[in-house]
């Protein structure tokens, strides 16, 4: 998926559970506190931001000027060397994660991916 409206309302709606709604043919995200423009999460930092606060995805910076997002524990880490630790055992079942030239569609990517494992876990719970 590319960056743009389709993911950012995807975001909007699994995210933070915002309707999104068409007024005056722009794409509008109904929020506790009101109606707004559909934020442009795969574009811009600081909704990207609220992104990865909200899921505490942890983004570094790696070779070749791209950038890599994790969405790993729910509570997040305590301390780098927990984080470390993390990524050495290897277990990813429940995380997501994204690699891309740019921060805010990183963060967005890998929240995603960890919307639809918690998804797909929680089918199979249903269906088990």
């Amino acid at each position: 998926m590319r960056p743009g409206r389709e993911l950012d309302t995807l975001i909007a709606k699994h995210i933070f559970n915002h309707e999104v709604v068409i007024k005056r043919k722009v794409p509008t995200e109904v929020t506790p506190a009101g109606e707004r423009p559909l934020r442009e999460y795969t574009k811009e930092i600081g909704a990207a931001y609220e992104v990865a606060k909200k899921l505490n995805i942890s983004l570094i910076p790696i070779e070749g000027g791209q950038w890599f997002a994790l969405a790993g524990k729910s509570e997040g880490f305590v301390s780098p060397a927990d984080f470390i630790s993390y990524l050495s055992a290897g277990n990813f079942v429940d995380a997501g994660a994204a690699v891309s030239e740019s921060p805010s569609y990183s963060i967005c990517l890998a929240a995603m991916k960890a919307v639809e494992s918690k998804m797909a876990r929680e089918v199979q719970t249903t269906f088990a």
